[in-house]
């Protein structure tokens, strides 16, 4: 009996947090909108951030990938003129060291393959966040516009404090009726 008496207080107290907070979210849809909007930016921002991250990433590969290159053709080089003067001593270890920058290389230039990917997808969500974000900019302009075409158009007295105080009855009346029903 005490589990069931505790947890229909906690539904109350639950349910006249979740009205209040309904009912402040009425009184102010543009500050929850606007909100929206920066959250927006936020997550704009973050992905930005992943987005010069992987543009970092793809340019350091880039400089390994140029300088593996350029070992790669010094030793052959030196290959070549440890074998002209017959010092085969000489061209192992760099013909060794050849073979291991080789298998290096691919692993490289997958990776600036996936960076290169990553950056173009980041990018696509950089440009539909930034449109999405217009988008609600604009909606918030015109729900702002229709407000204030609305406020202009009703005369001072035609909101009463009665008329506040039933529009309240009658909301509490039909939160609490879908509730039961």
């Amino acid at each position: 009996m005490a589990e069931t008496l505790t947890a229909r207080v906690g539904q109350m107290i639950v349910g006249g947090m979740h009205a209040l907070l309904n009912q402040i979210e009425n009184l102010a849809p543009e500050v929850l909108m606007a909100q929206s909007i920066r959250e927006v930016d936020i997550l704009i921002d973050e992905v930005q951030h992943e987005l010069g991250q992987s543009a970092a990433n793809r340019h350091l590969a880039q400089q390994q990938h140029v300088t593996l290159k350029q070992k790669h053709l010094d030793l052959t080089v030196q290959i070549e003129e440890a074998i002209a003067l017959g010092r085969d001593d000489l061209a192992k270890p760099a013909i060794a060291r050849q073979l291991d920058i080789e298998a290096q290389l691919p692993v490289i230039e997958t990776t600036l393959a996936n960076c290169g990917n990553q950056e173009s997808e980041l990018k696509g969500y950089v440009d539909a966040l930034r449109g999405k974000k217009r988008e609600m900019s604009e909606a918030l302009s015109q729900f702002q516009t229709s407000r204030e075409k609305v406020n202009s158009a009703t005369p001072m007295g035609a909101h009463s404090s009665a008329g506040i105080k039933l529009d309240k009855a009658v909301q509490s009346f039909d939160t609490v009726f879908e509730r039961q029903t």
